[in-house]
């Protein structure tokens, strides 16, 4: 006879089903089997039974239930075996062979398990670990538990089938299998989202498979589980290891990931080769020569300060500690969040958002980052005050990364923050309008020209509608039309990828696409969002038994089962807006959606910035759209209709048109700035340039290799245009590979090739001088005093 626990309660005698009769029945047998071959008093077994309240006769209902058992069980083993189930003061007594029971034999393989692992023999810990998880075919005592079972037995046994699951990953992770194991882990992590070594070997493994920002939600993830259902933070090595991430140190790649308290036996076969992580590329020491690094940069940034409003009078170690615990919390939350710590400035902590490299939405999560730190502040009883600005620093670069910095905005950020009001963040106006689609503010009453962030936006404020419609983008909205026209009569899915620049149009383009197709009723447009199988979901006319397939399995099969009734009278187009953006389970889903969808009329159309959905999924089929930027003569009629009026200042729109360059979100930018002028435009140097511009390009440049980077600085300083020899002069690298960089940045449109041999120019002016002012000024005398740049001012 065989008794199942480990799942819906069974008992098996010859291959066969026993049948028990009454819920009674079966509680009693299932608890003396957890504790089989052992006393159990009647009043422990009334307990377990009734836990909330224990009828008058639950006496009798046992005593019953105990007599039909032995009956049931001695008609399956012969009268010679009814003696098993035994009446024993003060309660009962069932012997059973402790391999008849699936639960002994569970936990035998487990301590097979371990005793392999500490003696070294890693394969043998491997099979036993999983013979032992393969008897488990669901929750224990599944049916039972449904019925309000609750006895703490079955708790230990879920915690012991876990630690199972967590030896088993260990040592496949050690083997070098992470990509085998992650999706086991990240489910069941999932499901335990407070066990953290768990969550441990979930951050180790999506490490090595290169997907660090994945890590370290875990991590964010478990600590916010902890905080809001213990009150707990994650211990000491959680935290150690999502510092090494946020490092990204090497001995990840090897060293046992969790902290447990065995130590990891040597594998006893060679591992298997480890597929390192996408590789962490500090910002560079900069380089114009081969001899003369420029080893400072000035780079913006945006600044946290973070101060205690009120410290303990008079108790100068409660001060410390008070303290202590403050800068854990800002350490934390902004290194999560990417932020570069330059160390303290007296009583206030400093974070640097744009180290090493400058992103367009650093005053989001500067500002964002900010409202987290003061929310787990008050949690803790702390009374903070913080302070956000932004502006240029000089950096000192080292082949690790940043390294000293100073800039007046560390001094303005320190002064905010100890003015900002207790439990307050006050924002430089800068720092606010980069953050107000993200960020709720408020005027300071107090503090003219600052603004307190108030909370985050749950739906970030989406751009106004273009006042200056559709420009230019005529030939990229046909082509969409001609690839569904191709879709339509293939019959057949096919994915079309709009690459481009911040602003150049993605978006614009895509929605003008949709509104064309409004208009024929035979297609269907779906908006993909941030959850694929949701937006499926609920596209109207959706079988109802479909809708409820995806949203609870979500797989290929339940997308082609939607995707199928969705075409059955026409294509259907489905659009990805800024897939850059999406969380990875978002881009995979769009990325199978085409052999989901295979043999039906699908057009799938998403949209990124270069280069970053190609480093994470490499090439893939379909079309690839790179937005150009617009032409001079669609910006010239993009501004008449911004600035009607405007079109006899030629001067002043020509010089106007060659900053903008071809964007379409700079040109609006640019038209705010000069809105209602009548007299020509002043010279637009780096003061009129649009912080959006600014922040924009800052970007774009930080984003580029550092090869390409390094030529673009030597390139600001020879002239207006230059050639390959010319930026040589400057950086002492060799003519030919100058050459293939430039020729690279002209195909990115960062720099434009002239028809008339004179060599290269920036596309955009502001770029050039964003580019030379990156170069400090020390640095950029010394290298002006050569003879060779000499020459070429000279010459130009």
């Amino acid at each position: 006879m065989r008794f199942d626990l480990l799942g819906p309660f069974n008992v098996v005698h010859d291959g066969r089903p026993v049948v028990l009769r009454g819920a009674t029945q079966r509680a009693v047998l299932a608890y003396l089997l957890l504790r089989h071959n052992e006393v159990i008093a009647t009043s422990t077994l009334l307990q377990a039974i009734w836990a909330d309240e224990i009828p008058a006769t639950a006496r009798k209902m046992v005593q019953n239930a105990v007599s039909g058992l032995r009956s049931t069980l001695a008609q399956r083993t012969g009268a010679a075996e009814q003696a098993m189930l035994l009446t024993h003061a003060p309660g009962y007594l069932l012997r059973v062979d402790s391999d008849q029971v699936d639960v002994s034999r569970f936990r035998r393989l487990a301590a097979e398990g371990r005793t392999a692992q500490a003696g070294g023999d890693g394969e043998r810990a491997v099979s036993a670990y999983r013979d032992a998880l393969a008897l488990w075919r669901g929750p224990v005592l599944a049916d039972l538990t449904e019925t309000g079972v609750v006895w703490p037995e079955l708790v230990a046994l879920e915690d012991q089938r876990i630690a199972v699951h967590e030896d088993l990953f260990g040592l496949e992770l050690d083997r070098g299998h992470h990509h085998e194991v992650l999706t086991d882990l990240r489910g069941l992590a999932e499901a335990n989202p407070n066990r953290e070594r768990l969550n441990a070997q979930l951050m180790t493994a999506l490490y090595r498979c290169g997907r660090h920002v994945d890590a370290l939600e875990v991590y964010r993830a478990t600590r916010a589980s902890l905080a809001e259902g213990l009150g707990l933070e994650p211990g000491k090595e959680l935290r150690e290891l999502e510092r090494a991430i946020l490092q990204h140190d090497e001995t990840l790649l090897t060293r046992r990931p969790d902290p447990a308290p065995r130590p990891a036996p040597e594998p006893a076969d060679e591992p298997a080769p480890m597929v390192a992580p996408l590789p962490f590329t500090p910002a560079p020491v900069i380089a114009l020569s081969r001899t003369e690094p420029i080893e400072n940069e000035r780079k913006p940034v945006v600044a946290i300060g973070v101060a205690l409003a009120a410290t303990p009078d008079d108790d100068p170690e409660e001060a410390v500690e008070v303290q202590s615990r403050l800068r854990t919390v800002v350490e934390e939350e902004t290194l999560a969040a990417g932020a570069y710590l330059p160390g303290d400035s007296g009583p206030v902590v400093l974070a640097l958002f744009g180290l090493p490299r400058t992103g367009d939405d650093d005053a989001v999560h500067a500002t964002r980052t900010a409202l987290r730190i003061l929310d787990r502040l008050a949690t803790a009883g702390i009374a903070g005050q913080v302070g956000v600005d932004s502006g240029d620093v000089l950096v000192e670069f080292t082949a690790a990364g940043p390294g000293q910095v100073a800039g007046p905005v560390l001094d303005r950020c320190v002064r905010s923050a100890l003015r900002a009001p207790e439990g307050r963040i006050r924002v430089s106006d800068t720092v606010r309008e980069a953050s107000e689609p993200a960020v709720v503010h408020e005027a300071s009453e107090d503090s003219p020209g600052w603004w307190h962030a108030v909370s985050a936006r749950q739906h970030p404020v989406a751009e106004p509608a273009d006042p200056g419609g559709f420009v230019g983008r005529d030939h990229d909205r046909d082509l969409l039309s001609h690839l569904l026209g191709f879709v339509e009569r293939g019959g057949r899915p096919h994915r079309v990828t709009v690459l481009g620049e911040p602003g150049i149009g993605k978006s614009r383009l895509l929605a003008e696409f949709a509104e064309t197709l409004s208009e024929q009723p035979r297609f269907r447009v779906l908006d993909a969002g941030a959850d694929v199988a949701e937006a499926f979901a609920v596209v109207p006319g959706l079988l109802p038994q479909t809708a409820s397939r995806l949203r609870t399995e979500g797989g290929d099969a339940a997308l082609r089962a939607a995707a199928t009734e969705l075409t059955a009278y026409g294509p259907l187009v489905v659009l990805a807006d800024d897939l850059h953006r999406a969380g990875h389970e978002t881009r995979d889903a769009v990325d199978r959606l085409g052999e989901a969808c295979a043999g039906l009329p699908v057009l799938i159309v998403a949209s990124a910035r270069p280069g970053l959905l190609e480093a994470e999924h490499g090439e893939r089929c379909g079309t690839t759209v790179s937005l150009s930027p617009l032409s001079d003569d669609a910006v010239g009629k993009l501004l008449d209709k911004l600035l009607p009026g405007t079109a006899r200042l030629i001067r002043g729109r020509q010089e106007l048109i060659a900053r903008i360059g071809g964007n379409p979100r700079f040109a609006h930018a640019y038209a705010q700035g000069v809105q209602g002028r009548t007299t020509p435009f002043p010279g637009l140097g780096q003061s009129m340039t649009p912080p959006l511009v600014r922040r924009t390009l800052a970007a774009q440049l930080d984003n580029l290799p550092a090869a390409e980077k390094s030529l673009l600085k030597a390139a600001s300083l020879t002239g207006d245009a230059f050639t390959a020899e010319d930026v040589a002069a400057v950086c002492g690298r060799d003519t030919t590979e100058v050459e293939g960089t430039l020729s690279r940045l002209a195909s990115l449109a960062v720099l434009r090739r002239e028809d008339d041999d004179a060599g290269y120019t920036f596309r955009r002016a502001t770029l050039r001088e964003l580019v030379y002012q990156r170069i400090p000024r020390a640095t950029r005398t010394a290298l002006l005093r050569r003879p060779a740049v000499r020459r070429i001012e000279a010459l130009a």
